[in-house]
């Protein structure tokens, strides 16, 4: 039900701007006001064909429309190596890529699976300095909700993504790791959060519903959230499927609720809203298993439950590519072999691997520089973690991500919305872009970032009287 008030009220706030006798938007005043709080939404997974070409998929996304109409947006930004969760939102909000930052892949490194697939929940293991820290540093109040690799930070507002077993206790653990009460807060103000934020599926509205508390209530300087169903359902469907278009259609329901809460705050005239995807998606058929080619040749032995007792080589897999490591950094032998296998295999006909990269081409991508090689899947194919089983599968799910950053289908979205920006097309935008620019609308740098602000288009000047 909620779903359809949300979507209720998108079109409420956006259709009249829409229907200008199909004219442009007024000119903005040449006079907006400096940028005071920045607003970061990423819509996991969302393509940029969502907002480019919404009629060519059946989209109703009001919202977005209006944004890419009259704000400024990318046809696809540049991701990140490996083209997944973590690694990019990482790469958002430091301006650098994941063999500086450290936030290499979604899952912790675990060559022996001791870890239950824990992921890199955890903001002390990134290695640069992130948006929040220094804006918190200059007295800046910031927000984060559900934002990837923040369990622990320091913030003035803070809800973390974070579970362990995906059930209803994993609750219990977020109100520990989130600012003291708040969610309880947030559950008095929004009747159905208590429902829509249990576990497995926790509704994108849960999120949007904290978010919307943290504009009221602290009315931060920058705010970051994460909404997840859209990658969930391209996951399980594929992208486009009648149930990735209606994540994508309630994602953009939670953005013009997001929009409608800074007016309410009284900080619209001040904002800029960034709307951001991590990576693209593609349709697959084929699952492929490479640490079945390490198990056979003996450089993994597996204990009497199929996980790995002892190891010369590993694999650790992103969907789209996977990466090879070696145990012994002197192990000449191992690598050899691990040269055997895969050089072969790329390109190969039925292979299911399109290209192997050696450690230069990975560290020349901002990859693990811990890593011997990196393999990527070919079309309609993913890699799986584990060492048992079949070499390969059927798919169990409809589409996936991972793939290197220069695969077209990966580029993510990127749209720059609000008073101070103007309306027009960003050309060779970049996902480490992103936090270089927001940190100079707040008045810092990054220290070490690899991106640079981009250039945004300026608003019109108002007409004259």
């Amino acid at each position: 039900m909620r779903r359809w008030l949300t979507l209720i009220a998108a079109w409420a706030v956006f259709v009249p701007a829409l229907l200008h006798s199909g004219q442009s938007a007024p000119a903005q005043s040449s006079s907006a006001k400096p940028i005071e709080h920045v607003i970061i939404i990423s819509v996991d997974g969302l393509k940029p064909q969502s907002y480019t070409e919404p009629d060519a998929h059946g989209l109703k996304v009001p919202t977005l429309r209006e944004i890419a109409g009259h704000g400024a947006w990318s046809s696809g930004a540049m991701p990140v190596m490996p083209s997944v969760t973590y690694p990019s939102h990482t790469s958002m909000v430091t301006g650098v890529r994941p063999g500086l930052h450290g936030i290499f892949t979604n899952t912790a490194w675990d060559p022996l699976e001791k870890n239950y697939a824990g992921y890199r929940w955890y903001e002390e293991d990134i290695r640069v300095p992130t948006l929040w820290q220094v804006a918190r540093q200059r007295g800046q109040r910031t927000a984060l909700v559900h934002w990837p690799v923040t369990v622990g930070a320091q913030a003035d507002f803070i809800v973390p993504e974070y579970w362990r077993a995906s059930i209803p206790e994993d609750l219990k653990l977020l109100r520990a790791l989130s600012t003291p009460g708040v969610l309880g807060e947030v559950a008095k103000e929004f009747p159905e959060f208590n429902t829509e934020v249990q576990p497995p599926m926790q509704a994108d509205a849960a999120w949007t519903d904290i978010a919307c508390y943290a504009l009221e209530t602290l009315r931060p300087h920058l705010l970051l959230l994460h909404i997840d169903m859209v990658d969930h359902w391209q996951h399980e469907k594929g992208p486009f499927s009648a149930e990735g278009n209606a994540a994508i259609e309630d994602s953009d329901a939670q953005i013009a609720r997001v929009i409608a809460a800074a007016k309410k705050a009284g900080l619209w005239d001040t904002t800029a809203l960034v709307i951001v995807s991590d990576h693209g998606f593609v349709p697959i058929s084929q699952a492929l298993r490479p640490g079945v080619l390490l198990r056979d040749r003996g450089l993994v032995t597996l204990d009497a439950q199929n996980h790995p007792s002892s190891w010369k080589a590993s694999v650790l897999t992103n969907a789209g590519s996977a990466y090879i490591y070696v145990k012994d950094a002197t192990d000449d032998a191992t690598r050899r072999e691990l040269l055997e296998i895969f050089q072969p295999l790329a390109g190969a006909d039925e292979s299911g691997v399109r290209r192997v990269a050696p450690h230069p081409e990975i560290v020349a991508m901002g990859g693990d520089p811990d890593a011997f090689l990196a393999l990527e899947a070919a079309d309609g194919t993913s890699f799986v973690p584990g060492y048992a089983g079949d070499l390969k599968a059927p798919s169990k799910i409809g589409g996936t991500h991972g793939y290197f950053p220069d695969r077209p289908e990966m580029r993510a979205s990127l749209l720059l919305y609000g008073p101070a920006i103007g309306a027009g097309r960003i050309d060779n935008a970049r996902l480490i872009d992103v936090g270089p620019t927001v940190a100079s609308w707040l008045g810092f740098e990054l220290p070490k970032a690899e991106g640079v602000p981009l250039t945004i288009p300026a608003p019109a000047p108002a007409p004259e009287k």
